[in-house]
């Protein structure tokens, strides 16, 4: 069965910003501001290492990017050693909005035929593009990818453990 991630992906540090250790972050959340207020974050680091970062100040730019200063991180020198490290949070302190799932809730569970019943497969992986997919790994070994959309997707049951589907005919034989 897969085992939903320990952390959560909240942004990516991008680059250094300016001459007192600002960094310009993307964000990765449905709440971009989801670190304001948090006292600090964990960095996960290109070469797998992981630091914890004291948050100075979060501000949210326009464009909607992130300015984030760190404790300690007080040059663009300083800050520009954090480039491409993937800030995270504990899976377990993601606050979900009321309805809502997060993408790592949804790995593992069974995915059933709404209509009948019947177990399609196992929600492996769900791939970010353009349409959301949910990578569904069949009980005879296939991967079948279905876009996570409404006419496709019709209920989420986490205390089930199940993700009920209505799949174009054919998809699963």
């Amino acid at each position: 069965m897969v085992q939903p991630p320990t952390h959560l992906d909240i942004a990516q540090i991008v680059s250094a910003h300016g001459v007192k250790g600002e960094l310009k972050v993307r964000p990765d959340s449905d709440d971009p501001l989801r670190m304001k207020g948090m006292p600090s974050v964990e960095c996960l680091m290109p070469d797998g290492s992981r630091r914890q970062l004291e948050l100075e100040s979060v501000t949210l730019r326009k464009d909607g990017v992130l300015l984030v200063k760190f404790v300690g991180f007080d040059s663009p020198e300083a800050a520009g050693t954090l480039r491409q490290g993937r800030l995270q949070i504990p899976f377990e302190q993601a606050k979900r909005k009321p309805g809502k799932v997060l993408y790592a809730d949804v790995l593992g569970l069974k995915a059933v035929h709404d209509e009948d019943g019947r177990e399609l497969g196992t929600i492996t992986e769900v791939l970010r593009a353009g349409q959301d997919l949910l990578e569904i790994r069949t009980p005879d070994g296939q991967e079948v990818l279905v876009p996570w959309v409404d006419a496709f997707v019709k209920k989420i049951d986490l205390k089930a453990g199940e993700v009920r589907l209505t799949p174009v005919e054919g998809l699963f034989e």
